[in-house]
């Protein structure tokens, strides 16, 4: 009874309906496929990081040769270890060329490893990031965009900088036409270049086709232009840029230019520079006129430097144009400084030509000259009772009370 029992049992679980058991074997397969492909892919880019830190920490050491010693058999011989070294990690970190893929990052990172590569001057990261801009067809900001052009220009790569500019035509043409089709930085590389006179023409140019905005930037470069010229040119390099100069303030009606190439050559220190300045101030009215409004800055550049005889050159040039007021601030800042120095003899000259001048001087230069005739340290402010309290109280000396 106990074996028909056991074979109807058989036959009833044989005759039910079996699930889709290979389905399901399918879909797990799949799912196990899926995962072990990803935690595949996932072990294999730790790998990589891995192997990349050990190729970037660790040197190639050169294959130990192998010595035959007196018994004819080969022995090894063995190098000693280096010292482990902190500084030389972070120069292998820092001399490895960048490893990053730019085309998932947003702009504002994009910009921050260019312009960190552009101060640190990481030449090979600078041309990796550019290389992934081109094949990627993707622009940095405007700003971190003008200081990655004038890299390419001051390091007079012509062939780099065209590049740039026509990434930037097809990704943002109105950048290159805001920019007057970047002749400034054009020009910048003939300068580097040697070619002097050529340069300057191209700036005229972009001077004639910039936009407010662009103005700044090409300014910026003029003034490195300026002070690459003065003293270390020749003369006629030098009367080229003031060409360029008189070219802004006639035909443009912008006085900036002439202005730093005349204050630049002013204080230089070699005769020719300052005869030019003297040249350019008696033929030009409105140079006068904004020389005037930069006075204070001139005479505190000056004193900065305590050098007093441009000082005296520019109030004779005011005097001979009958300027005479502008010459107020001039004969202040002189007479302080003689006053510091305590120059009783330079400080009567001044009130005297101040006199003379019917240039009026305040009412502390006269209290500051009476001290020095009468040999006063100087006029300096009464303390109150409460600043004289407070410091007494200061300077007293703390008491302790000793315990034992």
């Amino acid at each position: 009874m106990a074996l028909f029992a056991l074979q109807s049992r058989s036959a009833a679980f044989r005759g039910a309906p079996l699930p889709s058991i290979w389905l399901l074997n399918l879909l797990t397969g799949h799912r196990k496929s899926t995962n072990v492909d990803a935690i595949d892919s996932f072990i294999s880019e730790l790998m990589e990081n891995k192997a990349l830190k050990w190729k970037v920490l660790n040197h190639k050491q050169k294959t130990v040769p192998l010595v035959k010693s007196d018994d004819g058999l080969a022995s090894i011989n063995v190098q000693k270890r280096a010292p482990f070294r902190l500084t030389q990690i972070f120069d292998d970190l820092t001399s490895n060329p960048i490893v990053i893929n730019i085309e998932p990052l947003e702009q504002t990172h994009i910009d921050n490893l260019i312009e960190t590569a552009i101060r640190e001057e990481n030449e090979r990261d600078v041309q990796l990031l550019f290389e992934q801009m081109i094949d990627y067809k993707k622009l940095p900001s405007g700003k971190v965009l003008n200081m990655l052009l004038a890299h390419f220009a001051n390091a007079s790569n012509r062939e780099q900088l065209d590049k740039l500019e026509k990434l930037c035509g097809e990704v943002d043409p109105k950048f290159v036409t805001d920019n007057c089709s970047l002749l400034h930085y054009k020009a910048v590389t003939l300068w580097r270049n040697g070619n002097s006179f050529n340069s300057l023409e191209m700036f005229k140019k972009a001077l004639a086709e910039c936009t407010s905005e662009s103005k700044a930037v090409i300014d910026r470069l003029l003034v490195k232009i300026v002070d690459e010229t003065i003293g270390k040119k020749s003369e006629a390099v030098l009367l080229a840029v003031i060409e360029m100069g008189e070219f802004c303030l006639n035909e443009l009606k912008d006085e900036f230019l002439i202005g730093y190439v005349w204050e630049r050559s002013f204080l230089s220190q070699w005769f020719s520079d300052q005869e030019a300045a003297r040249k350019l101030f008696d033929k030009h009215e409105r140079l006068r006129l904004e020389i005037a409004k930069r006075v204070n800055n001139l005479c505190f550049s000056c004193m900065q430097e305590f050098n007093t005889e441009p000082l005296y050159r520019l109030t004779e040039l005011f005097l001979k144009h009958n300027m005479s007021t502008q010459c107020r601030p001039i004969l202040i800042s002189l007479f302080e400084y003689e006053y510091w120095r305590r120059n009783l003899r330079a400080c009567s000259e001044i009130m005297q030509n101040s006199i003379d001048l019917d240039i009026p001087l305040p009412e502390a230069c006269n209290q500051k000259l009476l001290d020095l005739l009468l040999g006063r340290p100087g006029s300096l402010a009464k303390p109150t009772a409460e600043s004289a309290a407070k410091r007494k109280q200061k300077l007293q000396a703390k008491k302790y009370e000793l315990k034992f």
